[in-house]
């Protein structure tokens, strides 16, 4: 069995010592197939003296995998929300020497990683977890981001995130992967292509978990390419020109320049999108990655994308 994994027995124990219960509003949907736990443990590979950085440690069964596989030298940053599973944490894993956990938030609110756990993170990390569904497509994003804003010299608090594996809900693997002209592109499709490749792992049934989800997972591995995202120019022009584009994403995109007007320079995001090669007439999920990226590229050149 891969070290440390838990059964379901053993959990429903833990938790009843501790006097806790799974908590649906934090999305406590614990991992209970060994099997699977081994395939995430092998999409992810981390290897022996890195850092891996788990968000939702819960009771601590893929923790101690991920300290197995990185011993000796490597430490693992366990992130956990819930202060009860927290507390079961430090009792039963805070004397391990390569253990930093840390009990609080992993994000300082919606579009930012929380700095202490970047700080414990970095300067470099893999990120490994069974992710709780309402942080994942946040934590993803701004993983990504803060690994650009490193590797340029911007970030408050540097950490590199290069690979980040991880199993989420279907459709926010869905989301993560899409391509243009599927119904399910959008702003981090978008990023997740443009600065770094997707690698699709294992379904997980809902079965895989308890209690049992209504909706199956996915696994999924998220490689940071460094060379594709040094053709961005700034990375919060992007943002900001995405989320214009998409927050009426059934408008055509030649009208952004008029509905951004609060945030952007008109004239200037349509000289942009113009240099971009985006046709004024097509939906903003029918645009290209590379396109979004000149457009952006060109905010910045005319320094009118701040």
């Amino acid at each position: 069995m891969l070290a440390g994994m838990q059964t379901l027995s053993e959990i429903r124990a833990l938790l009843a010592e501790a006097q806790l219960a799974p908590r649906r509003r934090l999305g406590q949907n614990f991992l209970i197939d060994a099997n699977l736990m081994g395939k995430l443990v092998a999409l992810a590979d981390p290897s022996p003296g890195q850092t891996v950085l788990e968000v939702g440690a819960g009771t601590g069964s893929l923790s101690e995998a991920l300290l197995a596989r990185c011993a000796p030298d490597g430490r693992v940053v366990a992130v956990e929300a819930d202060a009860g599973l927290g507390r079961l944490l430090r009792r039963r894993l805070g004397e391990r020497a390569n253990l930093t956990l840390i009990c609080g938030d992993a994000l300082a609110g919606k579009h930012a990683i929380a700095p202490d756990v970047l700080a414990a993170a970095g300067p470099e990390a893999v990120l490994v977890a069974n992710l709780p569904y309402s942080i994942a497509t946040p934590l993803l994003a701004e993983a990504l981001a803060t690994t650009w804003h490193t590797d340029h010299g911007s970030a408050a608090t540097p950490c590199a995130l290069r690979c980040l594996t991880v199993t989420v809900q279907q459709e926010v693997a869905d989301r993560l992967t899409a391509a243009a002209g599927v119904g399910a592109y959008g702003p981090v499709s978008v990023l997740v292509s443009l600065l770094g490749g997707g690698t699709i792992g294992p379904a997980v049934p809902p079965e895989a978990f308890w209690p049992r989800p209504k909706v199956a997972s996915r696994m999924l591995r998220i490689d940071y390419d460094a060379r594709a995202a040094g053709r961005i120019d700034a990375l919060d022009a992007l943002r900001r020109l995405l989320t214009a584009a998409f927050a009426q994403r059934r408008k055509r995109i030649g009208s952004l320049p008029r509905r951004c007007a609060a945030t952007l320079e008109p004239a200037a995001v349509a000289a942009a999108l113009d240099a971009g090669g985006i046709d004024p007439d097509a939906r903003p999920q029918a645009v290209p990655p590379e396109h979004y990226r000149r457009a952006a590229n060109a905010l910045v050149r005319c320094d009118l994308g701040r």
